[in-house]
């Protein structure tokens, strides 16, 4: 299995100009895809009085033993652990939201990309109040469709209503990243609830798993938001065709990207009728990232003073990357600019390493991408929801962008939940670290509201 991107909470940003104290104190939690099963990994770190570092390593999953942590190295905030007794190791950096580390770990011949989120407490057990499992009291069935414009080969569950139907049908769109068909994460599976919730509400739900998950097969590393939409469209063209599903009451749901892919696969596909959009991005990718950088660097503690530096230095990051210049041209020059707010230091090879994404064709195309462009043409129904604590796609300033828009369409409705974060759980602050300890997965308010909305728009 070679490396590659299992989860990604959030749009990239990076930081190499703000200085604050970097700690790796405490217990780190994070999840891992074997064989197709998600598996808690816990990291529990301690400096002593002398300065040394100790700790342990837990599979709860799998056993109530710890490890010890045989090797602890920690450089700035990079960081490296190995845990002999069974040949594992670790090694990361912590991101500007000092409660997050992305790295990578492996062991023997496996390896996986894994995010680590900062935990209050070292239980290691899980609680996920919402989650649903077998025997349901609707129909379930294993899908594949493939899209020829994309080259790629999806799988999924489409679940319906038992009854003849034909029944009105939604497809739900992941948001960034490589995602399950369950947009699963940290134990959480939002959209196997929210499918759930819709289809003992009369709905047909697609939902399906990304490029290189699961059963799915297709180009992930040279593939953008433009690809991605081409199998959100494959999705649609497929439910059409289904005999239990109503052709003129199909719709999209997609979450933070997903809802931009929404938009995109509505403005060109007749067989889309209404879209919901939720934490959906309204502001160009660009100006986007800048606003998530500044929300989430001031969650995580950064002085106002950081932030204002932060955020000027992005901009021109961004304004170079931007530019239509050939790669070679472009990276040569992003790399004078980093060395020059890194105090005319080079780059270490740790700074190389979180570089390299910024060259991606997802990232360059994201940060072009101006959502308000596709919203302009939409003629559907929509409904677009928000966090008010949501720190990757902050609520106010994207609503306040999307009431200002001249839409194709009157039938919007938009909807502020002042207490949910991005994944629409209830929340303290809105910071990464608390998905990871909610035991909410997807708030039933918001559901609610949801398939109301849904119920108006097919009956």
């Amino acid at each position: 299995m070679t490396m590659r991107k299992i989860l990604y909470l959030f749009i990239i940003y990076f930081h190499f100009s703000c200085s604050h104290a970097q700690t790796f104190d405490g217990s780190w939690k994070g999840e891992v895809s074997v064989s197709g099963q998600k598996l808690l990994l816990v990291f529990n770190l301690q400096q002593d009085s002398t300065g040394n570092w100790n700790g342990t390593f837990e599979s709860p999953m799998q056993t109530s033993q710890k490890f010890a942590i045989s090797q602890i190295r920690i450089q700035h905030d990079s960081i490296w652990m190995d845990v002999k007794n069974i040949g594992l190791a670790y090694a990361g950096f912590l991101d500007r939201d000092k409660d997050v580390m992305k790295g990578g770990m492996k062991q023997g011949t496996f390896e996986s990309a894994m995010i680590l989120v900062r935990s209050e407490n070292e239980q290691s057990g899980l609680s996920r109040k919402q989650d649903v499992f077998p025997p349901y009291n609707y129909m379930e069935e294993e899908v594949s469709f493939k899209n020829n414009k994309g080259n790629s080969f999806l799988t999924g569950s489409l679940t319906y209503p038992k009854g003849e139907g034909p029944f009105p049908a939604v497809v739900l769109v992941n948001g960034s990243g490589q995602q399950n068909r369950d947009s699963e994460m940290f134990g959480h599976r939002p959209f196997k609830v929210l499918a759930d919730h819709l289809t003992k509400n009369g709905f047909a739900v697609l939902r399906y798993d990304d490029r290189e998950i699961g059963g799915s097969k297709g180009e992930v590393n040279l593939a953008t938001t433009i690809d991605f939409a081409s199998d959100a469209s494959a999705a649609v063209d497929f439910l059409s065709k289904k005999n239990i599903v109503d052709v003129d009451k199909i719709g999209m749901i997609g979450h933070s990207e997903g809802a931009l892919i929404a938009e995109i696969v509505a403005s060109e596909n007749d067989n889309v009728k209404y879209i919901a959009l939720l934490s959906g991005p309204v502001l160009k990718g660009d100006s986007l990232l800048i606003l998530q950088s500044y929300a989430l660097g001031k969650a995580g503690g950064l002085s106002e003073a950081a932030l204002t530096i932060n955020k000027a230095n992005n901009r021109k990051l961004y304004t170079i990357l931007m530019r239509d210049e050939p790669p070679k041209v472009l990276a040569e020059t992003l790399e004078q600019e980093l060395i020059h707010q890194n105090n005319n230091n080079p780059l270490t090879p740790d700074m190389r390493i979180k570089l390299s994404p910024m060259m991606s064709p997802w990232f360059m195309t994201f940060l072009r991408i101006d959502p308000a462009y596709y919203l302009k043409q939409l003629k559907v129904p929509i409904f677009a929801s928000f966090g008010g604590k949501d720190v990757q796609v902050p609520a106010n300033e994207n609503i306040y962008s999307l009431q200002r828009l001249h839409l194709n369409t009157t039938d919007v409705t938009i909807k502020n939940y002042p207490n949910l974060n991005h994944l629409f759980q209830n929340t303290q602050t809105g910071k990464i670290e608390e998905y990871f300890e909610n035991s909410e997965s997807f708030n039933e308010q918001l559901m609610d509201d949801l398939t109301k909305w849904l119920k108006m728009k097919t009956k």
